[in-house]
């Protein structure tokens, strides 16, 4: 009889020690509720937060916004996570309270075309020349894990939340771009250092030297040309003025690949495009010439772009030649250009002031309106590759790049002047004279007036 009681007696503590294990290492804690919970992923613009459970944005549909917006002005931030709806215990534990999850965020961003946006973009910006094909894909994940106050294990299992939002900038005529801008990006505008050298690019010659020119205009935007909707212009927009062979390109909103290119309007049929957006002069238009850009995914969108380049029509010649011999390639002297339609460098409203040190040495401004260079920028067979310009050989003699004006100085007829096509400089030309410097003197291009 005592080894019965003393076996029972056994068996309840071992049963006492097997539930009272048991109770403590109970069941994890489970963060659940997933799906709403990947919605509470977004992100800050400015001061407004947008993510799927906000309902101001939804996963598949695409978001616009401003494109002038960065990578780094979209904020990836996560809501609250709610500690009723996704916290769960089988067990009845309790949600820790000081800290009831742990997250971890990360964040990509891909174009359209799949292609990986790297963090060393974050300055860029979404729209206008970004060439990033819209819309855009920002994936948010979220490695959340969650805990419970008491239990024994307290920590749950990890679990991913992934979000992706379509985003776009908005569809816009952004720039026009001259093709020099592209394809010689070191030499857009110049500036006249005070020992009369010259610099290119350099941010202290934004603005024009009244005396020496260079500089752009507030139209004009480094890199990216002339602005859509100019205000220095008087409502000209480029270009103006032309020249066979002249290119250049209209600057969307993400990728030029997003858009259809065609032309609604070209009096001569003297314009084409290709689907990139570059538009090439083939000739002189005989008035304004209208291209359209659709957007591809939503063909309701079109953008609307008129020019008129008829102003100043110019034909180059690629040969040097002397005065006379220019004015009789062109059909006379009426037929060749003046200083103030070549260039708008200050010296071409004071070219007769031989001795003007102030002036000696001078380029153009860049500008809508003003002038063929001035417009068109570095003007050689470099900048645009399909005329008939000299390519540029401004590093020694033989300098190539002199295109004649039809002035001659009124007070000595034995003096002309040329105009440098690649910046607009303005000089003081003898007729007759060889190897004046280390330019040699009487021959010079022909360029005339169509």
């Amino acid at each position: 009889m005592f080894l019965i009681i003393l076996f029972l007696f056994c068996f309840k503590v071992s049963a006492l020690t097997t539930q009272t294990v048991k109770a403590i290492n109970g069941n994890k804690p489970e963060f659940v509720d997933i799906e709403n919970a990947s919605k509470k992923q977004g992100f800050k613009v400015l001061e407004t937060f947008y993510s799927e459970s906000s309902n101001n944005i939804k996963g598949e549909e695409i978001k616009e916004f401003d494109n002038n917006l960065k990578f780094s002005d979209f904020k990836v931030a996560l809501l609250d996570l709610d500690v009723q709806s996704n916290y769960q215990d089988a067990d009845g534990d309790k949600i820790r309270e000081a800290q009831p999850f742990k997250t971890k965020t990360t964040y990509a961003w891909q174009d359209n075309e799949g292609n990986e946006i790297k963090e060393d973009k974050a300055e860029t910006i979404i729209g206008c020349g970004s060439g990033y094909s819209m819309p855009l894909t920002l994936t948010i994940k979220t490695l959340v894990n969650t805990y419970s106050e008491k239990g024994i294990p307290n920590e749950s299992d990890s679990v991913e939340l992934i979000k992706s939002y379509k985003i776009a900038a908005k569809s816009e005529l952004c720039y026009a771009k001259p093709y020099a801008t592209e394809v010689v990006p070191t030499n857009q505008w110049v500036g006249i250092n005070p020992d009369d050298s010259y610099s290119w690019n350099d941010p202290k010659f934004i603005l024009r030297n009244p005396n020496n020119g260079g500089g752009y205009s507030n139209d004009y935007v480094p890199n990216l040309g002339y602005k859509i909707n100019p205000k220095e212009s008087l409502g000209k927009k480029f270009p103006t003025t032309g020249f066979p062979g002249a290119k250049f390109q209209l600057v969307m909103t993400g990728a030029q690949t997003d858009y259809e290119f065609s032309i609604a309007a070209s009096p001569g049929d003297k314009v084409s495009i290709d689907k990139k957006g570059y538009i090439t002069l083939n000739d002189k238009p005989t008035g304004p010439v209208t291209i359209l850009a659709k957007l591809i995914r939503n063909n309701n969108i079109i953008h609307e772009y008129t020019f008129n380049a008829t102003s100043i029509w110019v034909i180059p010649y690629y040969q040097s030649v002397t005065f006379e011999e220019a004015e009789k390639i062109c059909g006379g002297r009426n037929k060749m250009l003046t200083i103030k339609e070549l260039t708008n460098s200050p010296r071409a409203y004071d070219f007769y002031n031989l001795h003007s040190e102030s002036h000696r040495s001078n380029g153009y401004t860049r500008k809508i309106g003003d002038s063929v260079f001035a417009e068109w920028g570095w003007v050689t067979k470099q900048g645009y590759p399909d005329s008939n310009w000299r390519e540029n050989a401004i590093e020694g003699a033989p300098f190539l790049g002199r295109y004649w004006t039809n002035e001659i100085n009124k007070n000595d007829s034995n003096y002309g002047f040329v105009i440098h096509s690649h910046d607009g400089f303005v000089g003081v030309y003898y007729f007759d004279e060889d190897n004046i410097n280390h330019y040699p003197s009487r021959i010079a291009n022909p360029v005339c007036k169509n």
